[in-house]
């Protein structure tokens, strides 16, 4: 009779370019700090990656490649997609950035996991509309493993009433080419809206590190949110790919446009964070401009017009819980979110405040969010329920399980 072996000796692959996004260093130390796993780390975003990759698979009972590896881009992954799929061990790929982007599009995922051909595809969003992205790519099946907390990175450490922001937000705009602008508006409601009494919201598309996203939460009473990604997500990327085209010949003859997806993008996350920024800045105008300058100003109503009005709401969405709610939780943050599914994983006015999709009761939210006893139970409750079930430690043994009974059956 089999049974299972008492620790994996995993390979995991990263691609270590960016330290400003805290979650791809939670499921890295989720795998180191696992009792069930002896690892080996291959940072694919360093050179002679194919020969480092091949050696170290050799040893691996299983390999698991992390979100980093294709959730801003493929191109570290693409060029050992082959040595990938020699493999004589099982993988299983987390899918980071399940939209539409442009520069990181569904059908470039699509493309180099039809080429490795996973056991296992772990998906962000809900299970079913894993499977409709990528069922058909999956050797053994699509499995559901959302973001967690990290809580030795996220915990409370300032009381609330010593902390200096009612409110505070660090998140990136959301493009249009999304046709969802739920979380944009609800920020720039809270960013413009006349409070009575004041509020101190702090809202920005600043990013940090681990640290200082941590120490940021630390500071703030409250946060406000939605679930991440979506209504609208294709296969193919059609919708994506119409409207960079359109918006390309808008822009003909007004200098030259670096595209999302040109390979300079590697050499951007080569240099220095401050440097990235500068260079940011001096390509969003001028006779050079990238891409995502020129798509970030696009208006969302017009390409909504253009490109998704009268479309229902699909079957298969890519709305979905984030690392940056269980951030919230792990610091006892209060959330504030529109109302959704947050992959049933949060309920509604016991671990956040619901906010209607129409801010129909913003009143009764403030009211509620102002009650200090309140918001303390709200935290309070959810972060002994994240503890109990969803922390990078409850993750990690959910892999374990997939991968160690498959090897015993």
């Amino acid at each position: 009779m089999s049974t299972r072996p008492s620790a994996l000796r995993v390979l995991v692959v990263s691609a270590d370019y960016t330290d400003r996004l805290s979650y791809y260093d939670d499921w890295k130390a989720a795998f180191l700090d696992s009792p069930q796993f002896e690892v080996e780390v291959c940072d694919i975003a360093r050179g002679d990656a194919a020969r480092r990759l091949r050696l170290a698979l050799k040893g691996a009972d299983a390999a698991i490649l992390l979100h980093s590896t294709n959730g801003d881009t493929t191109r570290y992954l693409e060029p050992v997609a082959s040595v990938l799929a020699e493999r004589k061990c099982r993988l299983l790929t987390f899918v980071g950035n399940e939209v539409n982007l442009p520069g990181s599009p569904i059908s470039a995922k699509r493309a180099v996991f039809a080429t490795i051909r996973p056991d296992y595809i772990a998906t962000q969003l809900l299970r079913e509309s894993g499977e409709y992205l990528f069922g058909d790519l999956a050797e053994r099946g699509v499995v559901a493993l959302p973001h967690a907390l990290n809580p030795e990175a996220f915990h409370p450490q300032v009381p609330h009433r010593e902390r200096g922001r009612d409110i505070g937000v660090r998140a990136v705009k959301y493009l249009a080419h999304l046709g969802d602008d739920d979380r944009n508006r609800v920020h720039e409601f809270f960013a413009r809206h006349e409070f009575a009494p004041d509020l101190k919201v702090d809202i920005s598309t600043e990013r940090f590190n681990r640290d200082g996203w941590a120490a940021f939460l630390n500071d703030c009473r409250g946060t406000v949110s939605t679930e991440a990604g979506s209504w609208f997500i294709e296969r193919d990327d059609a919708t994506m790919q119409a409207i960079r085209a359109w918006t390309a010949q808008r822009n003909a003859g007004r200098g030259i446009m670096i595209a999302n997806d040109s390979p300079l993008r590697l050499f951007g996350h080569k240099l220095p964070f401050g440097w990235r920024r500068w260079l940011r800045k001096l390509l969003s105008r001028g006779p050079i401009r990238h891409e995502s300058a020129v798509t970030e100003a696009l208006a969302f109503d017009e390409i909504h017009e253009r490109f998704f009005a009268g479309r229902p709401i699909p079957e298969h969405h890519g709305k979905c819980i984030s690392s940056r709610h269980f951030d919230a939780i792990g610091t006892a943050t209060c959330q504030i979110l529109l109302e959704g599914r947050y992959n049933d994983i949060l309920s509604p006015d016991v671990h956040y405040i619901r906010l209607a999709s129409d801010f129909s009761n913003i009143s009764e939210v403030m009211e509620a969010f102002r009650d200090e006893r309140r918001r303390l139970e709200v935290t309070e409750a959810a972060r002994a329920h994240v503890m109990d079930g969803h922390t990078y430690a409850h993750r990690a043994q959910a892999v374990y399980d997939i991968l160690a009974g498959d090897m015993a059956a």
